[in-house]
Parts: structure tokens; C-alpha cells; sequence
């Protein structure tokens, strides 16, 4: 009624320089009213679902392009993610040893020298302390100013990225064979010993408090949160990827055998998917329950909760990134041909971002939309999306 109200209102109040109540003003109206009932109807339809479905007109009709807004220079490469705290400052580790804190503006706050290359992911904990790992066998505590709390040896170098459990304990893998368990005040909890080293993984933790890891023995370890084993799943090829959940407590992760691996939660197999070479990164479960991940043979797929394959998008190079899925199911990644791309949730692409090295950390989102990403350029970049709006008929 709306359309049709608003239509009556110009008629009435002048667009015809006649008596406003004359007849051929009320028979216009009239006609207009009765036989344009289906068009408005149909119209008041779709103005509702727009202002409902912004997004979708704006993902659909309103491409958009990538715009880098700033890039940080490190003195090494990039293998860590960046994490992003609460103020929207970034956390990124390098391989020159450093641990860096960059606003969201792309300026260095400060950095922190540990005795080794640093592969590991930081976590940032409610009280804003940032643990991570170096490859100077320890686990570091800072404050965010970036003073040190505390530091943890390990028997080995730490490529693994620590975990934080919601009574504060810290897991964290080391190259020593060990997950550990660390108290807040850096004072060690418990070990847990598997049979090999536990390179790349990072520990997930489940509803029930439950701690999972894989290790270069080509195990899945599920541990109890007192550090006895609950259970163990063998594959057949290195584990680096870390577990991740969907709705129903399904597990999936990825194995060096080629295979996504979908488990209950004791456990025992669901289904397992084979790619054509090495699963590296973890997976990401999308709201639909689709199951997206990379891997070694360049490409993106996507599954289905039943293991079942929907598509599958070839980069230019081999692909260690978790895939990021964006508010409109978008889904981002980074590859060895030096692009970050955005797919679309069919499987189609949006569009590519050159940089200006390998990229084989995860891209994340800033708390103002932006990407972080980071690349064997030595660099982390905040990359924006561009809405390119198409010109207007009135003007």
C-alpha cells in the first residue's frame, strides 16, 4: 500500500495544475488504485526483501575489489597468523625472532626479540596477556605493552601455536613429543607425551573441555582435561592441521595422507574425504554446515556435512591457508602463487590480490572489515574491500 498511497498523494497534491478534487483527479487515482494492485503488490514485495537481503544485493550487484590500505615491513617472513585483539591492534610473529604489535592503522607499536624464528600463532587472553612460541624451545607471556610476564622451556623448538582454556590453563605443542598444560603464572600443569613431534598443530579444545592435537606420529589425540588420554585416531601421514567442530560435535581435520577426516566424538570414524595431495591447514565449518579446506594440490574445496564434494576451486599454488569465510559466505584464502582470493560460496571468483611473496599464513579479519594477512615478502597487509557501485541512471 505504500507504492500505491505514495502514487495517490502526487496526484492529489498538484502534479496535474487542476482542481485537486476534480473528477478527472479522483478517476485517475481510482483507475490507478485497482488495476496497478498486482505491479504494487509485487513491488512492495521486493522493497521488503531488499531492505531484508541488503547483503545479498550488495554481494550480487555491487562487486567489489580489493584495495590494499597499508603494509608493515618485518624483518623476516611471515609463517604465524596475525591475531587481532579487542582494540583492534594486530599481533604477528616473523621470522627475524620478533613478536610485533601494529595498530589497526598499520604503525609498530612496539616489538619483542626471543632467541629464535617465531612460526607460532599468539592467543591473547581476557586479561590481555599474549602467549606464543619461538623456536628458542620456549613459550612466552607478555603483557600488552609487550613486557615479559614469564617464559616457559620446552625440551625442543615450538612451531605450535598455544590455546587458552576457559579456567585460563595454556596448551601448547612442542617439537619435544609434549603437549603441555601451563598454569597463568607460567608454572606447568601436566605433560602429555605422543610419539612424535608436534610441529604445526595447534591444540583445540572441545564443549566438554576435551584437548585435541595431532602429531607427527600420524595421530589425532583426544585428552582429558587432567591430561590422561581419552582416545587416539591413526592415519597415515602427519598431522599438522588442528581440529575443528561443527554444530553437532562432528570433528574434522586434515592428515598428510591426503585426507579430510570427519570423526564422532569418541572417537571412531564418520567418513573420510581424499584430495589430491597433502592436507595442511585446518578446515572451516560454514553456518550450513559446509565444509571448506585446502590443500597441497592447489585447491579449495568445499564438502558436505555428509563427506560429499560440492565444488572445488584451483589456485596457482600449493595452499597452507585456513580458509575465512566472509558475511555473505564469501570465502578468502591465501596461496603459493602469491595471491589472496575471494571465492564466492558457489565456487566462483570474485577476485585475486597479488602480493608480494608466498602467503602461508591465514588471512583474519581487523575489527574494522579490513584482512590481515601476511607473506614471504616480510610483510603483513591490511587489505579492504571496494565496493565499486554502479553509476546512477539519475545523474
Amino acid at each position: 500500500m505504500f507504492v500505491n498511497s505514495f502514487f495517490c498523494q502526487i496526484f492529489y497534491t498538484g502534479l496535474f495544475k487542476v482542481n485537486q478534487f476534480s473528477k478527472l483527479n479522483v478517476s485517475l487515482c481510482t483507475f490507478l488504485f485497482v488495476f496497478s494492485q498486482p505491479l504494487f503488490s509485487f513491488a512492495n514485495e521486493k522493497i521488503l526483501d531488499i531492505s531484508e537481503n541488503y547483503n545479498y544485493i550488495e554481494q550480487h550487484y555491487f562487486p567489489t575489489q580489493p584495495q590494499k590500505k597499508w603494509s608493515v615491513s618485518t624483518g623476516g617472513a611471515l609463517y604465524g597468523n596475525p591475531v587481532v585483539d579487542q582494540h583492534g591492534n594486530i599481533y604477528v610473529g616473523s621470522k627475524d625472532k620478533n613478536l610485533y604489535a601494529i595498530s589497526k592503522y598499520g604503525s609498530i607499536f612496539w616489538s619483542f626479540q626471543t632467541g629464535g624464528d617465531i612460526f607460532s600463532t599468539p592467543s591473547i587472553s581476557e586479561d590481555e596477556i599474549i602467549y606464543f612460541g619461538s623456536l628458542d624451545n620456549n613459550v612466552y607471556a607478555l603483557y600488552s605493552h609487550g613486557d615479559l610476564k614469564w617464559k616457559f622451556a620446552t625440551g625442543d623448538e615450538v612451531y605450535s601455536s598455544p590455546v587458552i582454556s576457559k579456567d585460563g590453563t595454556i596448551y601448547v605443542g612442542s617439537n619435544d613429543h609434549k603437549l603441555y598444560a601451563i598454569n597463568p603464572n607460567g608454572i606447568k600443569k601436566w605433560e602429555f607425551v605422543t610419539g612424535g613431534p608436534i610441529f604445526s598443530a595447534k591444540p583445540a579444545i572441545g564443549k566438554d573441555g576435551t584437548i585435541y592435537i595431532g602429531s607427527n606420529d600420524y595421530k589425532l589425540y583426544a585428552i582429558n582435561p587432567d591430561g590422561t588420554k581419552k582416545w587416539e585416531f591413526a592415519t597415515h601421514g602427519m598431522v599438522y592441521s588442528s581440529p575443528v567442530f561443527a554444530k553437532d560435535g562432528t570433528i574434522y581435520f586434515g592428515s598428510y595422507d591426503h585426507k579430510l577426516y570427519a570423526l564422532n566424538e569418541d572417537g571412531t570414524k564418520k567418513w573420510e574425504y581424499e584430495a589430491d595431495k597433502s592436507v595442511h591447514a585446518s578446515a572451516t565449518v560454514a553456518d550450513d554446515g559446509t565444509i571448506y579446506f585446502t590443500s597441497y594440490d592447489a585447491k579449495l574445496y568445499a564438502l558436505s556435512p555428509d563427506g560429499k564434494k560440492l565444488w572445488d576451486f584451483m589456485t596457482g599454488g600449493s595452499i597452507y591457508s585456513k580458509p575465512l569465510i566472509g558475511k555473505n559466505g564469501q570465502i578468502y584464502i591465501g596461496s603459493f602463487d602469491k595471491n589472496l582470493y575471494e571465492i564466492s560460496k558457489e565456487g566462483f571468483k570474485n577476485w585475486e590480490y597479488k602480493l608480494g611473496g608466498y602467503i602461508y599464513t591465514n588471512p583474519v579479519f581487523g575489527k574494522n572489515g579490513q584482512i590481515y594477512i601476511g607473506s614471504f615478502d616480510n610483510k603483513l597487509y591490511a587489505i579492504q574491500n571496494k565496493i565499486n557501485y554502479l553509476p546512477s541512471p539519475w545523474y
